[in-house]
């Protein structure tokens, strides 16, 4: 019988320490680390890890920040077989405690200065939590043991675990935002078949710059930052948090030519006081995802961008591992996007199909909830069989967002199913009205959403954030959509907010919105 195909996720760097093994892998700062020399300290951890009690098959969280240190103990992590899942460090202590429990964590490898996020009372209402490890300080304190210690004399990891298919690699935490967040189970072929693709979809190469701001738990950075660099070979400048100066300084110091960015991160780059013409003209491609993308601001990118520089949106989603479409935005002859507002078309490997509530495929044209199948599809919610079964039915993935796919392939979200506003028995889009918003000059940032009535049941109410120096009013809001909306889509009400609430991938968090709704508003 043939030998079975190792799915280990750290076999990437391992090639790339013999293929390339001299390049530049990582900058952060001032600190340059070689493929090589990133290798090695990733055998290093590994074998540290395995003498404080990490072996194949654990549960292990990382609550590192995004430095050097996350990476190398993930794919330690991933060299041992253990199946890891990178935690949010914005997490309280509470939600800290939900993740490790319904993740069932057997460890955790944490930040020293993150140790705050673990006491002995997360760990105890946590019930499987056996073992804290931390990084960076050779002394945790009790109940905490010492990577750094143990550095110092553990012997290097010489071969990968071998790992298959099916098994899982990475248990990802959803978004806390709507509700307690779930283990996404994604199998070592569900990111060979996804994540391993993805540089080859968006046309990278080891001559890239990869400039990654975004945080390194969510899937955007593990796979279009971490992954990307591993696959091709390319150089990753690493920045700790987004800061729209320090992005732009990035990019003219390193010579970047691709960032990946929610349309957040693109929107405070565009209106920092800072750009300058040509400041963006090393980027050949920036893809912007992970919300909605408003036309006004993908026009203001490629003003801002080099002629040559390639705009990308796509959709994706955890339980699809990452991307699902793609598609290259195109200025026509008369200057107006062509297919400004699709999410493009379904990728290689992949079925997209638009569905009713009753389970039948729609026509192309009609609109209803996307689904997907594929062999990057999730193996499940860790646990949680009856939310498993909710979302995967048929060998469909149940997206919970709304759209429909045009005749010629292309698709196009209309919005997130639990979002939509019913008035009056009419259903309201918030993509719709914030589309039409977006178009008023001055506007950064809208978001839509619900207010209780009792005669409608929901009318939709805007919160609106404008841009440095500039000045919205709302009757410029209501007259826009008065023009240009159809009468039951109009905002009963404009509130105007410095910014917008946003989590910590930059995604605009409709849920806070509808708090500040909740209690007299005086904003």
């Amino acid at each position: 019988m043939p030998e079975p195909i190792n799915r280990n996720r750290a076999l990437h760097l391992l090639e790339r320490d013999r293929d390339c093994g001299t390049r530049t892998a990582i900058v952060y700062g001032a600190t340059r680390i070689s493929f090589a020399e990133l290798a090695d300290e990733v055998r290093r951890t590994a074998g540290a890890l395995q003498s404080l009690g990490i072996d194949r098959g654990r549960h292990v969280g990382v609550l590192v920040p995004s430095e050097p240190a996350f990476i190398i103990v993930q794919q330690a992590l991933f060299l041992l077989g253990a199946t890891v899942s990178p935690l949010n460090i914005y997490y309280r202590p509470g939600e800290l405690a939900h993740a490790i429990a319904s993740c069932a964590l057997d460890a955790v490898v944490l930040h020293a200065d993150l140790r705050d996020r673990l006491p002995l009372s997360v760990r105890a209402e946590a019930g499987s939590l056996r073992l804290a490890i931390v990084t960076g300080a050779h002394d945790p304190g009790p109940g905490f043991a010492s990577l750094d210690a143990a550095l110092a004399s553990a012997e290097p990891l010489a071969t990968p675990a071998q790992v298959s298919e099916r098994e899982i690699a990475l248990l990802l935490n959803t978004s806390a935002t709507t509700g307690k967040s779930k283990g996404v189970m994604l199998t070592a072929g569900n990111l060979a078949a996804n994540y391993d693709a993805t540089p080859g979809w968006l046309g990278l190469t080891r001559e890239d710059v990869i400039l990654c701001a975004l945080p390194l738990y969510n899937t955007f950075g593990l796979n279009q930052c971490i992954n990307a660099m591993l696959v091709t070979g390319a150089t990753l400048v690493l920045l700790p948090r987004f800061d729209a100066e320090r992005c732009i300084q990035a990019i003219q110091r390193h010579g970047c030519t691709f960032m990946p960015a929610v349309p957040t991160m693109l929107q405070k780059m565009i209106d920092h006081p800072g750009l300058h013409e040509g400041a963006l003209h090393s980027l050949r491609r920036i893809m912007t995802g992970g919300a909605p993308v408003p036309v006004a601001l993908l026009h203001r990118v490629m003003a801002a961008t080099s002629p040559d520089t390639i705009l990308l949106t796509g959709y994706g989603l955890t339980e699809g591992a990452a991307l699902i479409t793609l598609c290259q935005v195109r200025c026509g002859a008369d200057g107006e996007l062509d297919h400004g507002k699709t999410i493009g078309r379904v990728l290689d490997g992949m079925d997209l199909e638009v569905m009713a509530d009753d389970g039948t495929v729609l026509p192309r044209g009609s609109v209803g909830e996307f689904v997907v199948r594929g062999p990057n599809i999730m193996a499940g919610y860790f646990n949680a069989p009856d939310d498993t079964a909710q979302a995967l039915r048929d060998g469909w993935l149940h997206t919970g967002d709304v759209g429909l796919i045009a005749p010629d392939g292309n698709a196009y979200i209309v919005d997130r199913k639990k979002d939509v506003i019913i008035r009056g028995g009419q259903n309201i889009y918030p993509a719709d009205i914030e589309e039409v918003i977006y178009g008023i000059e001055g506007v950064s940032e809208v978001a839509v959403v619900a207010q209780e009535d009792d005669v409608l049941g929901e009318v939709p109410v805007a919160f609106v954030a404008t841009r440095p120096g500039m000045t919205v009013e709302a009757e410029q809001v209501i007259a826009r959509c008065a023009d240009q909306l159809a009468s039951y889509k109009r905002p009963s009400a404009v509130h105007f907010l410095e910014e917008l609430p946003k989590g910590p991938t930059g995604k605009i968090l409709r849920r806070g919105l509808r708090e500040l709704l909740a209690v007299p508003f005086t904003g």
